[in-house]
């Protein structure tokens, strides 16, 4: 056990308030989000919101404390928490994530709503792809919320498709398809038609990429960020591919970087003449989403 050795680290092993207190003045001092502290924590004790608060006064284990402060000092050094409790929360479900996929972003979770709102007006029984999976967030979200849809996951790389497909398992979706390729191709070979395409593809350009926050920069799978140059290398790609694989009367969407909307949406045209390309906002009103309406 740890001596109190001056930061006002609890000698033994303390109530769980005291050791949110600890973590909490430990990551301001490193300029970290304090919210981090409790996020460990509850993933520690596995508890949530009432249950959480109840169990505020209890002296954690030996255990537990030996833990807890172990991972606080990863996310010190600059880990990100997800990758340290091996858990991301996507639409109030947990998934197990490692550093070969991306963490999934709130702004994701958006994107999930507009599928379902769009999509369900147009179709009964849709074929969905999730294009660039990773830890399978979209693919299984939709293909719980959606039950009525068909959904496949693809990634070009293995590790992903091993996450998504655990991730798949543990959650109950045991009806998506996962399938290991670079973007669209592999639907493509097939002749495969899809209703619903679905990508959130690396947008970021490589020169912005070496800018980025060492939390993301130096422990987030780069092949997941980096879009080439101009970002676009992907959705370059995606073009080229989309007029053979979506549906005649199908439905696109693209997470995008907030300054590539114009960019994506003429890619898409010019692949796809005639269709309606509709550059949605997220939240924050920030551009963040292509929609391709064939």
């Amino acid at each position: 056990m740890h001596n109190n050795n001056g930061q006002g680290r609890p000698a033994s092993p303390p109530r769980v308030l005291e050791a949110l207190q600890w973590a909490s003045s430990f990551f301001q001092k490193k300029g970290l989000e304090t919210k981090a502290a409790k996020y460990l924590m509850q993933d520690l004790l596995q508890l949530e919101s009432v249950a959480y608060h109840l169990h505020l006064r209890e002296y954690l284990s030996d255990g537990q404390w030996e833990q807890y402060e172990a991972w606080v000092e990863r996310h010190g050094e600059g880990e990100p928490v997800q990758y340290i409790t091996g858990g991301a929360y996507f639409y109030g479900r947990r998934f197990s994530v490692n550093r070969s996929v991306l963490i999934p972003r709130q702004e994701t979770e958006e994107m999930v709503e507009l599928v379902i709102a769009k999509a369900k007006k147009r179709f009964q029984r849709p074929a969905i792809a999730d294009i660039g999976t990773g830890s399978g967030a979209i693919a299984i979200t939709l293909a719980l919320e959606y039950p009525d849809s068909t959904v496949s996951a693809l990634d070009v790389s293995f590790e992903a498709l091993a996450i998504a497909k655990r991730n798949g398992e543990a959650l109950g979706a045991s009806s998506v398809a996962f399938m290991e390729g670079d973007l669209l191709a592999p639907l493509r070979e097939e002749e495969r038609q899809i209703d619903v395409i679905v990508a959130n593809p690396p947008y970021i350009a490589t020169r912005e990429w070496r800018g980025l926050a060492s939390l993301v920069r130096d422990h987030e799978p780069r092949k997941a960020l980096d879009g080439g140059g101009d970002g676009l290398f992907f959705y370059r790609k995606l073009a080229e591919d989309i007029p053979y694989v979506l549906a005649a009367d199908g439905l696109a969407f693209f997470e995008i970087g907030e300054m590539q909307g114009p960019a994506v949406a003429l890619l898409m045209e010019q692949q796809l003449p005639g269709v309606d390309v509709d550059i949605v906002q997220d939240i924050n009103g920030k551009d963040r989403f292509v929609v391709i309406e064939r």
